[in-house]
């Protein structure tokens, strides 16, 4: 099929939305369709040849990125009314948005759309999202829905949206070379890692808290600088930051801890402006990532996570509890052969489940038994 992919990602960019752009463009390709990317360009932007190698993604797809008119909604705008422009030149068999406001123009002008939500647009932050999302269900082009949690299709289905037009792929990560390491800062025996930002509801402070109680291990933050934690007070000095590696080299940092940490709470944030908590319906690029390097993970114990994760993949921790946490650590520091164990676990699931090549060869399967 011809697919036209739009997102309202910025290219390149540090936010994980756009990482899942690229990765899932390539994997489309890989399963034998043509694909072009509409995007946003980034002020970092020098080249087409350097977005791709910063994603570390073959350039085996077209993309093309606009210049944001300002931010918000029109930036939206903007992108929504390119994207429809370009279903009447291209002509694409597919129009694939994870953007509601790009779904609204182009439901106009294609007899096939499909929307992947990473959020719950009956109740989005803007209203004239929820808007857009209100008039895109009417139309007869909607084939169905992409979303990243079974908690997620449950919230869509009670309000009515019908169970065959909704298709469940939680996110995923590319397999790596898992021998490719960079040196930690620091010397500890036991070395433990957090990938990701400092967000509210992430956990930092349960990790501080480990990191305080566990003076011997060293813990290794990667996506924030020092500076990032003023919030939290005195740091550690087991404590080491390492600020944003880019999306091409992340994973040999993944490849050398021993212990890798996502303790959400129950109210998680994907930035510091956003009004609402995705904790009810979230899929973490993270938690598929930290599977994808073999290692043991200690994951808070919430239902999202749990459609993905289980006791035998990682050791579950209710994401109030300190001393859990801290005793859960200890568990894995004094038996690494748990620590292999769970972590061998982990990869033999993603392997199977979660790559995001599985990931495209089951939504394009999906998508085309659903096209018009």
């Amino acid at each position: 099929m011809k697919i036209l992919y739009v997102a309202e990602a910025t290219m390149p960019g540090q936010k994980a939305d756009s990482i899942h752009v690229m990765r899932m463009c390539r994997s489309m390709v890989k399963a034998g369709h043509e694909v072009r990317l509409l995007a946003f360009k980034g002020n970092s932007f020098e080249s087409m040849e350097s977005c791709f190698e910063y994603y570390g993604v073959e350039p085996m797809f077209q993309a093309q990125f606009i210049k944001a008119p300002g931010s918000g909604r029109m930036a939206s705008l903007a992108l929504g009314m390119t994207a429809m422009k370009e279903v009447l030149r291209w002509k694409p068999d597919l129009a694939y948005t994870r953007t509601v406001t790009s779904a609204f123009f182009m439901s106009r002008v294609t007899r096939n759309l499909v929307l992947e939500s990473h959020t719950f647009f009956f109740k989005a932050a803007r209203v004239f999202h929820r808007f857009f999302f209100k008039s895109v269900m009417q139309r007869k082009s909607l084939r169905g829905m992409v979303v990243i949690s079974a908690a997620l299709k449950k919230m869509y289905a009670s309000e009515g949206f019908s169970d065959n037009r909704l298709f469940v792929a939680h996110d995923g990560s590319d397999v790596v070379p898992r021998d490719e390491t960079e040196k930690l800062k620091g010397d500890h025996d036991l070395n433990v890692g957090y990938f990701g930002s400092v967000f509210k509801g992430r956990g930092i402070e349960r990790i501080l808290e480990m990191a305080k109680a566990r003076r011997r291990v060293g813990f290794h933050f990667f996506g924030a600088e020092k500076g990032d934690m003023k919030v939290y007070g005195h740091l550690p000095g087991n404590c080491y930051f390492y600020g944003f590696i880019s999306p091409s080299e992340v994973y040999r940092y993944r490849n050398v801890c021993d212990v890798l940490l996502a303790p959400y709470q129950q109210e998680v944030y994907v930035s510091d402006k956003q009004a609402y908590s995705t904790s009810m319906f979230m899929s973490p690029l993270k938690i598929f990532e930290y599977m994808s390097a073999g290692k043991a993970i200690i994951v808070s114990d919430m239902p999202v996570l749990k459609e993905v994760l289980s006791p035998k993949q990682a050791i579950l921790v209710d994401p109030e509890d300190s001393q859990a946490w801290i005793e859960a650590l200890d568990r894995l520091e004094s038996n690494p052969a748990l620590r292999k164990e769970l972590g061998s676990a982990a990869l033999e699931t993603f392997m199977k489940k979660y790559t995001w090549d599985q990931r495209a060869r089951e939504i394009v399967e999906w998508c085309s038994s659903r096209l018009n």
